[in-house]
């Protein structure tokens, strides 16, 4: 009877064995993933902007005209044309500046040709003076070359000269005394006319040892003294000849070039006054731009596909400058998505990653997107800047509206 109910409980105990242990796996199995993985699929959602592939920034782009002032300006959000006028300005201000480049123009114009004229005459006179500073050196070559060929041998030629005539004098005066000496002494002559011929006679003598010696001292002064202090003359005068020429050349050279450089100036202030008035007068026809593409106005300038959190202030009456962008035109056709992306998700965030795109207030609106580039250094901080490719399919939204933008991310 024992072995019967031993019997009888095991077949009851075994059923429930085997459930219990179904139970257990079962459970385990619901907490536990199939593949040996223990992975959980999550999702990452990242705010961005619509924005439009092709769009077109409209300003002044002007250099000359510095501030424009607005007299009409297409609406915000407005959809214009290819061609279509999207700002006029006032063109009062601009035609009196105008005005006022062309006279500047015009006295520029005056100056150059004034200066023109000037430096002809300059560079004629040149040629004088310097033909006027080559004669004057060859002079002073010449004459220096004269007196150390010639002039300071002839000087010596002639003091010796001079003390050889006066010698002879001297000798031919000696010998008349002697002759009328002789003639006395033979009673050639009455007493009373050889006492007046010989009183001459020895005057004469007298007179020219005097002379003779007057001609020894000068002579013997004109060539140990005043002929050396004639050669340093000479010289220093040949000298500063040279340096006169040297000084007058080198004038010359300086003041051809410093006319040079100052009708250069000249010609540089002339060429920007007409630069000036030339891109003036291009300027001028930008009183009124239109846009070179059809699509959407939007006032001001934007930032990575975004509007400002204030709004635009451009009116009638505002002020502008050349270089401000006054409208954004976009083309609606074709879109993409803008977005930041922080430096923790670049892994989930690669080119050709496949995301959802979610636009807040479009009901049921998910397009599919891809990761189009990611930029490879932060534009600010730890933000990246990356552009997603998607298709809107039929649903028209419009560029600078704000997008979701939906990441599958593995987390270990």
């Amino acid at each position: 009877m024992r072995f019967f109910a031993v019997k009888y409980h095991l077949g009851h105990l075994v059923p429930v064995l085997i459930a219990t242990l179904a139970f257990t796996a079962s459970a385990r199995a619901e907490g536990e993933p199939d593949s040996s993985s223990d992975s959980d699929t999550k999702t990452k959602t990242i705010s961005g902007v619509i924005e439009a592939v092709v769009s077109k920034e409209i300003s002044a782009d002007t250099e000359q005209i510095a501030s424009l002032t607005i007299e009409r300006l297409v609406p915000h959000g407005a959809t214009i044309k290819a061609g279509q006028n999207v700002v006029w300005f006032d063109a009062e201000p601009i035609t009196e500046q105008m005005k006022g480049a062309e006279r500047e123009m015009r006295l520029s114009t005056l100056g150059m040709q004034e200066e023109d004229f000037n430096h002809e005459q300059f560079v004629e006179g040149q040629k004088l003076d310097r033909a006027a500073a080559e004669r004057t050196w060859k002079a002073a070559q010449q004459a220096y070359q004269n007196f150390v060929k010639v002039d300071r041998e002839r000087t010596i030629a002639t003091q010796e000269n001079l003390l050889k005539g006066s010698l002879a004098s001297l000798e031919n005066a000696r010998e008349e005394l002697d002759q009328l000496q002789q003639m006395y002494d033979a009673d050639e002559l009455t007493e009373e006319s050889e006492e007046i011929v010989l009183k001459r006679a020895k005057r004469s003598v007298e007179a020219a040892e005097f002379r003779h010696q007057s001609t020894e001292i000068a002579a013997e002064r004109a060539i140990k003294q005043t002929l050396p202090r004639t050669i340093a003359e000479q010289e220093a005068t040949f000298t500063r000849a040279q340096h006169a020429h040297a000084k007058a050349q080198r004038d010359l050279s300086l003041a051809a070039e410093r006319a040079q450089i100052e009708i250069s100036k000249k010609r540089d202030e002339f060429n920007k006054a007409k630069q000036k008035y030339e891109e003036l007068k291009a300027e001028r026809k930008k009183v009124v731009i239109s846009s070179p593409l059809a699509g959407i106005v939007v006032h001001g300038k934007l930032t990575r596909g975004k509007l400002g959190d204030k709004p635009s202030l451009l009116k009638k009456g505002s002020s502008v400058t050349g270089s401000q962008v006054i409208a954004t035109v976009l083309a609606p056709g074709k879109l993409q998505v803008r977005l930041d992306v922080n430096q923790e998700d670049l892994p989930s965030v690669q080119p050709g990653t496949k995301c959802t795109v979610v636009v807040p207030g479009v009901a049921g609106f998910k397009g599919k997107g891809t990761v189009k580039s990611v930029s490879s250094i932060p534009y600010a901080g730890s933000r990246y800047d990356c552009v997603v490719s998607f298709s809107a399919g039929k649903e028209k939204l419009t560029p600078t509206m704000g997008c979701q933008v939906i990441f599958e991310t593995t987390a270990k």
